[in-house]
């Protein structure tokens, strides 16, 4: 008897936890494109419509990367709709015949798909405008007026190309930006680039974030963003050691490394605080990010700057 109880107990509660997050396809009947995403919801006691952030991965990535993210911010509050890029995800750039997986993965990063991934941010934009009223899991949760997007790599250029990156304009809608792995490319002057972002960008790397599928893209590029923008809010966070797979969420067959498990619970708790400060407006956050709070708790695993 003990036993079932336990079974039971067990089952409710691994059915509550998966009853926290669902996939979906929703359809852009505009661009005839049909977009996989995954929602993190915050527990059903909190009544209040909550603040939203939006995922975008990088070149080869899906709706299943961030587990780690989307897991923990929505405990603490918050809406995550991680979202998948069809042409830049997966299944997209799996090895070509008669090439190799980088050149089949490099064909992928082009003008075409960089402009597909805004549109898709713009269409589940105005998807969960019309779902804050009509959908049975979203009604009523929805704060419309607290919106970030995070992304990581080819989705951290996503993440500021909607905000304001060059030859984009600003989305008005969001609010903030975390940039995982950014860049600038080599011999590209950047000095117009990022004159249009206006908002809080959170900026990651690590000191040995090298890109495979681009070669002549160096950690020290993946400053540039930071110190182009002069929007007030910005922060660089740099991890020692910290490698471009560092913040992607890659479900990975032999676990963690240890760089992963080391950072990976850094990474949730300072870009929470960034979330809490720029999209709650939480004074307290807001001092704690720009006191000396966040240089503390990195210690010697990262180098902090503000702006």
């Amino acid at each position: 008897m003990k036993i079932f109880l336990f079974l039971t107990m067990s089952a409710v509660l691994v059915a509550s936890a998966m009853a926290e997050t669902y996939t979906d396809e929703w359809t852009d009947p505009v661009r005839h494109r049909r977009l996989p995403i995954r929602v993190y919801l915050p527990d059903e006691k909190q009544f209040d419509p909550c603040p939203l952030v939006l995922l975008s991965h990088g070149l080869g990535g899906s709706r299943e990367g961030f587990p780690y993210l989307g897991e923990y911010w929505s405990r603490h509050g918050y809406i995550v709709i991680a979202m998948q890029h069809p042409g830049s995800d997966g299944p997209s750039v799996q090895r070509k015949p008669g090439k190799t997986v980088v050149e089949s993965m490099s064909e992928a990063v082009n003008a075409e798909n960089a402009q597909a991934r805004v549109g898709d941010v713009r269409f589940v934009l105005d998807e969960l405008e019309r779902r804050a009223t009509t959908d049975k899991k979203l009604k009523g949760r929805l704060d419309l007026k607290k919106i970030a997007i995070g992304g990581h790599s080819f989705g951290a250029h996503t993440a500021l190309s909607v905000v304001g990156r060059f030859p984009f304009e600003p989305e008005p809608r969001i609010k903030a930006a975390i940039a995982m792995s950014p860049s600038s490319p080599p011999g590209v002057s950047p000095s117009g680039l990022f004159r249009k972002i206006r908002v809080p960008v959170f900026h990651l790397t690590g000191t040995k974030d090298y890109s495979r599928i681009r070669p002549e893209i160096k950690p020290e590029h993946r400053r540039i963003p930071f110190d182009r923008i002069d929007a007030p809010g910005q922060y660089f966070v740099n991890f020692k050691d910290g490698d471009h797979m560092l913040f992607s969420g890659h479900v990975r067959p032999l676990g963690l490394s240890r760089m992963e498990k080391e950072c990976q619970p850094l990474i949730r708790e300072i870009t929470l605080k960034f979330l809490d400060a720029k999209l709650r407006q939480d004074a307290d956050a807001e001092k704690w990010l720009n006191g000396s709070a966040l240089t503390e708790l990195l210690g010697e695993r990262a180098t902090v700057e503000k702006k």
